[in-house]
């Protein structure tokens, strides 16, 4: 046999080569690059989030800390400087107002806000809106924009953080692109679990995947309260929506909420037992493609 042909079968053996693991056939990929990426990208899903953000955590700084979130919620640098080692406060920047189509605080007033602070480390960030509705205004993305970039010329170190609406069907499917660069992450918050039924984790999906087109940099938010709309999920429920995030390319998450509406997600123990350990590295157990 030449040497052409048996180099020729060395490269074949090695395009269709298998091992058996304990029973199952593992391919070997001819694209080692490709490999590489494909295992950092699992090993990544592995560890929580780097970003671990608790909404409404004011009245537990010292309690949400110590379950493992590293983001808190504050409303002045004050209250920044005050919260527990390994965590660090976004600072809420006043909103945007649906009513004007403007925001609630100044650029001025922003800016001498910002200067204040600025270069300190227990600033993570700020937290620009909380689901402007693009619809009605429709300057609100390009504002939300100029914000952003006002707050990174005053500070380039800190991050800038929106919510937009994701659970009003199509509205919010057609928006997402409206929201690619307004902010450094874009909160969705699909919140699945209605009273009386099961939790439709489709619509968790249908966001995602409208977000990767879209190429929008996000953080997922999951659903731990109750209103008159969504109930409590269940501790089961709860691990399925964190391993659909898990699987997903979000940059963080964040749990709405801590405290809201006279309820405590502490009063919830198995609740918060399944998200302290995903916090903790859990996603580890997520099987890759929950449904």
């Amino acid at each position: 046999m030449s040497a052409r042909f048996i180099l020729f079968g060395v490269v074949a053996a090695v395009a269709t080569s298998s091992a058996t693991v304990g029973g199952s056939v593992r391919a070997t990929s001819m694209y080692p690059a490709r490999v590489a990426a494909k295992g950092a990208r699992a090993e990544a899903r592995k560890r929580p989030p780097p970003y671990r953000y608790m909404f409404r955590s004011q009245s537990g700084q010292a309690a949400v800390a110590s379950h493992g979130w590293n983001l808190l919620d504050v409303s002045s640098q004050q209250s920044a400087d005050g919260l527990p080692a390994r965590t660090r406060g976004l600072v809420w920047a006043g909103g945007y107002d649906g009513s004007t189509c403007d925001w609630e605080v100044s650029d001025s007033a922003l800016r001498d806000t910002i200067a204040a602070m600025a270069g300190d480390p227990k600033v993570a960030g700020f937290y620009l809106s909380d689901e402007p509705d693009p619809h009605a205004c429709p300057t609100a993305p390009d504002q939300h924009r100029a914000r952003s970039q006002l707050i990174h010329s005053l500070d380039p170190g800190k991050m800038t953080v929106m919510t937009m609406d994701s659970n009003s069907g199509q509205a919010s499917l057609d928006q997402i692109p409206l929201w690619v660069g307004a902010a450094d992450y874009v909160g969705l918050d699909p919140y699945p679990c209605y009273h009386g039924a099961p939790c439709k984790y489709a619509w968790i999906n249908a966001i995602i995947e409208a977000a990767d087109r879209a190429g929008l940099s996000y953080w997922g938010v999951v659903q731990a309260f109750q209103d008159s709309t969504w109930r409590w999920p269940t501790a089961r429920e709860e691990r399925h929506m964190l391993c659909q995030w898990a699987n997903s390319r979000e940059a963080g998450y964040v749990v709405f909420s801590w405290a809201w509406a006279g309820q405590s997600l502490s009063n919830r123990p198995r609740l918060l037992r399944v998200l302290t350990r995903f916090n903790q590295g859990s996603a580890a157990k997520c099987r890759r493609h929950p449904r």
